[in-house]
């Protein structure tokens, strides 16, 4: 039986960055896999709210890899959203994407920490940006989504071990390239 996120994936170029996240994160359906999923359907319920009409591929594409620079495999001496930027150009490049796509899908990897708002970088930027700050906030940050939304979402695509597995990337990180992991928030 196909995963959720086998089913959301609609394009080569989907399939793509999730067989890349799973070589990254050991299989399918990991702790990883379902925070992906989740800033992926977070993103597309902020976009229907606020009446945008994203690029979807480029969304999922982006939700698929936006934390892959943390993994080991992906990481090198730059900040792991540079490295998941570079990754998810190695892995979209084959399918041709004309070069603004692959800059918002760049920009989505890469500016999800952002502390301003993107929206001028394209809606994907910001949903992007917003969505990963829902999820990984447990929802204490919403932007307008409300708590029986989220709840639902949470009982569709478990939360179970997000935040040990993210906690044990993070702090990996921070121990192999410090001054990598501050200049994500100093810029």
């Amino acid at each position: 039986m196909p995963h959720a996120a086998d089913t959301a994936c609609t394009t080569d170029a989907a399939r793509a960055c999730l067989a890349e996240l799973r070589s990254l994160a050991g299989g399918p359906a990991s702790a990883m896999e379902r925070h992906c999923l989740r800033v992926f359907e977070i993103a597309a319920e902020l976009a229907r709210r606020r009446g945008v009409d994203p690029d979807r591929e480029v969304l999922l594409c982006a939700a698929w890899l936006h934390d892959a620079g943390l993994y080991p495999g992906a990481a090198t001496r730059e900040t792991y959203v540079v490295d998941g930027r570079h990754l998810a150009e190695r892995v979209v490049g084959p399918f041709g994407w004309p070069s603004e796509r692959m800059t918002l899908l760049g920009d989505a990897i890469e500016r999800h920490h952002e502390l301003r708002q993107q929206w001028r970088r394209g809606a994907e930027v910001e949903l992007m940006r917003r969505a990963d700050l829902v999820d990984v906030s447990a929802g204490l940050v919403r932007f307008g989504l409300d708590r029986p939304w989220l709840h639902h979402l949470n009982e569709q695509v478990a939360r179970k071990g997000m935040v040990g597995e993210i906690g044990k990337l993070v702090g990996r990180a921070l121990r192999e390239r410090p001054t990598t992991m501050a200049a994500i928030f100093l810029r």
